[in-house]
């Protein structure tokens, strides 16, 4: 036990491993999440067509899972690469895409959160009355048996209650609070620049697009 512990201690000192902690940043400080496509219809749902500027689910797990990895203080930069060059009109539908998305997703989770709040008030005072009443009749009545079950079925309220408020809508803020940095992100769509391009071979493009 004490070797495996010196061995972990020792591998967080490695270089990869303080690598892997760090974060790429934009000029204005914004830590950055990068993701690569060949064109800008790879980022939305074919289900979606043109009718409807949906994310596609993949892109959306992928921005979420780095977003996860970054500290909740820090604001964030979500940079986008393509393989081929993108209109000014296209850069537009993915920004504006890409805040519905998250913004929808605000709407969906401030439901859930008053859900959770009146279903953790529910539970807590069914079981703050179950345990009334069960004292109640443990002082008038004493059975064993009547006592024991209102006060197990009180606690298990109770517990489910203090669950809700504790972890439950804790949870839901935290993807609340990503919905928000991810919505309000400063969103580039750049081209590979040429260097990128030699080094993964992806085909020859333009330089890199100021914008």
């Amino acid at each position: 036990m004490f070797e495996k512990s010196k061995a972990l201690k020792k591998l967080k000192k490695t270089p990869a491993y303080k690598e892997a902690l760090e974060h790429k940043r934009d000029k204005e400080g914004r830590v950055k999440i990068n993701v690569g496509i060949k064109d800008a219809n790879q980022l939305f749902s074919p289900f979606a067509y043109k009718s409807f500027e949906l994310l596609d689910s993949g892109v959306t797990e992928y921005i979420d899972m780095n977003e996860a990895q970054i500290p909740i203080q820090e604001e964030i930069s979500l940079d986008i690469y393509t393989e081929e060059k993108t209109t000014n009109e296209e850069k537009k539908r993915i920004r504006r895409a890409v805040k519905r998305h998250y913004a929808e997703n605000i709407v969906t989770l401030k439901r859930k959160v008053r859900r959770k709040t009146w279903a953790g008030v529910t539970f807590s005072v069914l079981g703050l009355l179950l345990l009334l009443a069960e004292a109640f009749l443990y002082a008038k009545v004493a059975n064993f048996y009547l006592d024991t079950i209102m006060a197990v079925i009180g606690w298990l309220f109770l517990w489910d209650g203090m669950e809700v408020f504790l972890w439950d809508r804790s949870d839901l803020r935290r993807e609340e609070i990503k919905s928000y940095r991810l919505m309000n992100a400063k969103v580039h769509i750049r081209q590979y620049s040429k260097k990128i391009q030699k080094e993964y071979g992806i085909g020859e493009f333009e330089d890199e697009e100021n914008e």
